[in-house]
């Protein structure tokens, strides 16, 4: 009976120990002139504690202009930037919030415009830039 006792005992410590983790967002900013929300930071918060996990920047027209995660206020992974008509513009890759790695810069059409690298948050290698007929028109040499 006493060790039956001692284990309710730790299930009912450890359920109270339990917090719930709630995804919660903050408006940053907004457009002045019509109360949109343009930057929207979002929390993970754990009773007091909370950590900011994501950011996400918007058009005027309400539609999504950046999206990205963070990890220890710092820009981490994949990050992508939209047109106002919604269209991808860009992607790119941070680490502990310096671009690295290969990004790219669309055209509205879809088309590549610049083809980029970027090593510790400065740019490298070949540029390769686009017209929006898809042909190279230019090559720059950050190496």
């Amino acid at each position: 009976m006493k060790k039956i006792l001692v284990v309710l005992g730790l299930i009912m410590l450890l359920a109270s120990c339990h917090k719930e983790v709630r995804h919660v967002e903050k408006v940053v900013y907004r457009y002045a002139e019509t109360d949109i929300p343009w930057i929207i930071y979002y929390y993970d918060v754990v009773g007091r504690d909370s950590t900011w996990v994501e950011e996400k920047w918007f058009h005027e027209n309400g539609l999504l202009s950046l999206e990205g995660k963070i990890v220890d206020n710092k820009r981490e992974g994949v990050f992508k930037g939209y047109y106002p008509t919604g269209e991808l513009m860009s992607y790119g890759k941070f680490v502990k919030g310096k671009r690295e790695g290969r990004g790219k810069i669309y055209f509205v059409s879809g088309k590549v415009n610049v083809d980029n690298e970027y090593r510790d948050g400065k740019p490298y290698g070949l540029w390769k830039i686009y017209n929006e007929e898809g042909e190279l028109i230019d090559v720059k040499d950050y190496r």
